[in-house]
């Protein structure tokens, strides 16, 4: 009968063969974006052999980890340590799936007329990728502090590339449809990859740690409020709500033409007698705002965003209007009855929101 391993050497040989599994698809990856550089249809075909053994690996991965766990009873790091190994593996093989997936779909295609905006998309993939790599192998965490900016630029470029197929559908042709069809499938192949590259450096967080804190940060809900006298009733606005949730949000504020003579530092003694706290929010213009991540739009009055930036608003995100929030600054300033009056709706609007809240983060828990 064989001698079973100490704890130590199983978990070097899991992590061995998670490295090869990881130094395979990486060699996907960068066969993926010598194609878009230098078409060879005959190197991509390569990578589903590789996905097979990939596969191999990730069986074989299991089957130590489970071993582990059977005859070693590990506890504390070494524990989060399996754990972490078994849902890499797994994440990595689902990177290993999209990138084959990528791969035929190259090979029976041509390179795509957005071929900079998948090369930019795909680097950003691959640099994610690295980094998940170096903390895992070589322990820098560092690496992996601000992983989730990488991811939000893989999704600005997808999100790029839905409008332009979005454009092309309109044409209606046979052509033009299997051609938008093909933009929107490999964008959303390559935003995976980055998306399980996050999830990857979430478990090594979680084996040194013992919390997931990346995935904590990337889970923040993002609330934007709109109006269109300078920003002064959706600062307001956001102070209220920020009182009650800002463990949970982060708030912006938007405006067509930023506040010159009303600031909400005006209303610090008013806001007072209400037990309000006034917070300082950067008022952004509307065509230099970032939509990304925004769970919902506020909308005060009788702001209207533009057709052009309603198409760069994520789909997911929700629309929320208050019309009879549409008080002037100067009327809030100099007649304390409108002043109580909008601050009465404000705060019943948003104790509504608060709740809203409240129960979307209890389903997602």
């Amino acid at each position: 009968m064989s001698r079973i391993s100490s704890l130590e050497v199983q978990l070097s040989n899991v992590k061995t063969l998670l490295r090869t599994m990881c130094d395979a698809v990486n060699a996907g990856i960068h066969t993926l974006m010598q194609h878009f550089e230098h078409p060879n249809p005959n190197k991509l075909i390569k990578i589903v052999v590789l996905d097979s053994e990939i596969d191999n690996l990730e069986r074989a991965i299991d089957t130590l980890i489970l071993q582990i766990l059977a005859t070693q009873q590990p506890l504390g790091y070494e524990l989060r340590l399996a754990y972490a190994c078994a849902k890499i593996a797994h994440h990595v093989e689902r990177i290993g799936d999209a990138v084959e997936s990528l791969a035929r779909q190259l090979v029976n295609g041509d390179i795509p007329d957005e071929k900079e905006i998948f090369l930019e998309m795909l680097s950003n993939a691959k640099d994610l990728f690295q980094r998940s790599y170096s903390a895992m192998f070589e322990g820098d965490l560092t690496l992996i502090h601000e992983i989730h900016v990488l991811d939000d630029k893989v999704d600005f470029k997808q999100r790029e590339l839905y409008r332009i197929a979005k454009t092309i559908l309109k044409k209606n042709t046979k052509d033009n449809i299997d051609k938008a069809l093909r933009i929107i499938s490999m964008s959303s192949k390559i935003e995976k990859i980055a998306d399980l590259c996050c999830n990857w450096a979430e478990q090594i967080d979680l084996a040194e740690n013992g919390v997931m804190r990346r995935k904590i940060h990337k889970q923040k809900y993002r609330l934007i409020f709109m109006d269109n006298v300078g920003g002064l009733q959706a600062s307001i606005a956001a102070s209220i709500l920020y009182q009650n949730v800002k463990e949970i949000v982060d708030l912006s504020v938007v405006a067509s033409q930023p506040m010159k003579n009303n600031n909400i530092l005006n209303f610090s003694n008013v806001l007072a007698e209400f037990e309000i706290t006034p917070q300082i929010f950067p008022i952004a213009r509307i065509t230099s705002m970032n939509w990304n991540k925004a769970l919902m739009l506020i909308i005060l009055g009788n702001f209207e965003l533009p057709k052009e930036e309603l198409e760069i608003v994520p789909f997911k995100t929700v629309q929320i209007i208050w019309p009879e929030i549409n008080f002037f600054p100067d009327d809030l300033e100099n007649d304390g009855k409108k002043f109580k009056e909008f601050v009465t709706l404000l705060q019943e609007r948003t104790n509504q929101l608060v709740q809203i809240i409240a129960r979307t983060q209890t389903q997602n828990e």
